[in-house]
C-alpha cells in the first residue's frame, strides 16, 4: 500500500475526485458536504448556550471549544470555536432551532454566514452593463491630481488622462477609477470646487471618446463630487470613508441605485498613520462594515450594490497590512465582494527596500495575486498589464484539472 496527502480546494475538485475514483453521485454529493471543515467564532455565548452547543456540535460529529471556566459552569459569556463541516452544520443548525439561551438565532447567524462565505461569484450591475465577478478584475488607477504618491502630476491634463485610461483598458482593466483628491497619509482636503474641476471634465471626455462599454469609478468621499461624476458618465462610487466623511453620500448612492465600494479608514488621511493599533484588526474591519451596511441600508442602500475594501496603509501598521492580506479570507463572512488596493503603497518597500513608489511593481504584484488567491474579486492598481498577465496565470492554475 501507498499514502499520500490530497490537496483538494473546493468542492469541484473533489467532486471530479471522487467520481474518477468510481463513486456514484449520490455518494459524491453526501461526501462532498463532509470535505472541508469551517471553523467558526462566536463571541457573547453565555454559559448555558456554550455547553448546550458543544454538546449538539459532538452529537452531529463536530466540536467545539469552550473555555475551562465556561465548561465549569461560571456565569458569564464567551467567545468559542466551532468546529464543522458543511454536513455537519446542517445537522446542528436544526438541532439548534429548537434550543433556548438564543442559540436558535445562533443558528440563523451560523447559516447565513456559511452562505455569505461560501459565496463564489458576484456581478457588478449599472446602467444596462453588467461585470462579472466569478474570476478576479483589474480596476486601473487613474490619478488626475498633481500630488498623489505615486503618480501625481501625470495625469492631471484631460488629454493625458483619456490616452492612459485607453492605454489601461487595452491592457485589459475592466474599472477605471478617476481620482481628484490624493489620500496619502497625511495629505490635506481639497476643495470640492477644485475636485469637480480635476475629475468631471476627464471623465465627460473619457465617455465621449472612449464610450461606454466598461465602468468608470470615481475616488471621492464628498457626496456632490459622486452625484455630479454620476451624471457625467460614472458608474461607482468608491468612498475611502465608508459614507462617514460625508452622510449624504449614502443618499447619493441610494439615489441612483448604482454600485458602491466602501472602505475602512481608521482616522482621516491627515492623520490616518498617527499610531493606529489593532487588538483584532481582521475582527474590527469586520464589526466595521457590518455597521457601515446596516446604516447604508437604513439611507435605502441596496446591499447587493456594496464592495468592501479592508483599506490597506489607511490607518494601518506594517503588520496589520500583512495580517489582512494573510487573513483576507474572513471578511467573506460578508456576503460582499472585496476590493484590494495595495498597489505600490509604502508597506510593500518596507519590506522589499524599495523606496521609489513607481519601482515597487513585483511587490504590487505578489500583493495583487495573494489577495486574489484570498478572495479578492477587484484589485485595485496602477500595473495593469502586468497585473492581469499575474491574475491570468493563478486563475488557470486554480482550473487546471489535476
Amino acid at each position: 500500500m501507498k499514502v499520500r496527502v490530497k490537496e483538494i480546494k473546493n468542492k469541484k475538485e473533489l467532486s471530479e475526485y471522487l467520481k474518477k475514483l468510481g463513486n456514484t453521485p449520490e455518494g459524491i454529493n453526501i461526501l462532498n458536504l463532509k470535505g472541508k471543515t469551517y471553523l467558526f467564532e462566536i463571541e457573547g455565548i453565555d454559559t448555558r448556550g456554550a455547553n448546550i452547543l458543544k454538546q449538539d456540535a459532538i452529537s452531529v460529529g463536530g466540536d467545539c471549544a469552550v473555555p475551562r471556566s465556561a465548561s465549569a459552569f461560571k456565569p458569564g459569556t464567551w467567545t468559542v470555536l466551532l468546529m464543522v463541516n458543511e454536513r455537519e452544520l446542517r445537522r446542528l443548525t436544526k438541532k439548534l432551532s429548537a434550543q433556548p439561551y438564543g442559540l436558535k438565532e445562533l443558528g440563523r447567524l451560523l447559516k447565513e454566514s456559511f452562505e455569505n462565505f461560501t459565496r463564489k461569484e458576484f456581478t457588478v450591475r449599472y446602467r444596462g452593463r453588467e461585470l462579472p465577478l466569478k474570476k478576479p478584475v483589474v480596476m486601473g488607477i487613474l490619478n488626475v491630481t498633481p500630488d498623489s504618491f505615486s503618480d501625481g502630476g501625470k495625469f492631471n491634463r484631460v488629454d493625458a488622462a483619456v490616452n492612459r485610461c485607453e492605454e489601461m483598458l487595452e491592457e485589459g482593466a475592466k474599472i477605471i477609477d478617476v481620482g481628484g483628491e490624493s489620500t496619502r497619509p497625511g495629505s490635506e482636503p481639497v476643495p470640492e470646487e477644485e475636485e469637480l474641476k480635476r475629475v468631471i471634465p476627464v471623465i465627460e471626455e473619457i465617455r465621449k471618446r472612449l464610450g461606454d462599454s466598461f465602468f468608470i469609478s470615481i475616488d471621492t468621499y464628498k457626496s456632490r463630487v459622486a452625484k455630479e461624476a454620476l451624471s457625467a458618465g460614472a458608474d461607482i462610487v468608491n468612498d475611502i470613508s465608508g459614507f462617514r466623511f460625508d452622510e449624504k453620500m449614502a443618499e447619493v448612492v441610494a439615489e441612483f441605485k448604482c454600485p458602491a465600494v466602501v472602505m475602512h479608514i481608521k482616522g482621516t488621511p491627515k492623520d490616518m498613520q498617527k499610531n493606529p493599533y489593532y487588538e483584532d484588526v481582521m475582527g474590527e474591519i469586520v464589526d466595521y462594515f457590518r455597521k457601515v451596511i446596516k446604516k447604508a441600508e437604513e439611507k435605502g442602500v441596496n446591499r447587493e450594490q456594496l464592495i468592501v475594501d479592508p483599506g490597506i496603509g489607511f490607518g494601518k501598521r506594517l503588520e496589520d497590512n500583512l495580517c489582512i492580506l494573510k487573513k483576507l479570507n474572513e471578511l467573506k463572512v460578508l456576503g460582499r465582494p472585496i476590493l484590494i488596493g495595495a498597489s505600490r503603497k509604502s508597506f510593500i518597500g518596507k519590506i522589499t527596500g524599495v523606496e521609489v513608489p513607481e519601482k515597487r511593481v513585483a511587490g504590487s504584484i505578489s500583493a495583487a495575486v495573494i489577495s486574489a488567491a484570498n478572495g479578492a474579486k477587484i484589485v485595485r492598481v496602477h500595473d495593469v498589464k502586468e497585473t492581469v498577465e499575474a491574475l491570468e496565470l493563478l486563475s488557470a492554475v486554480e482550473e487546471v484539472k489535476c
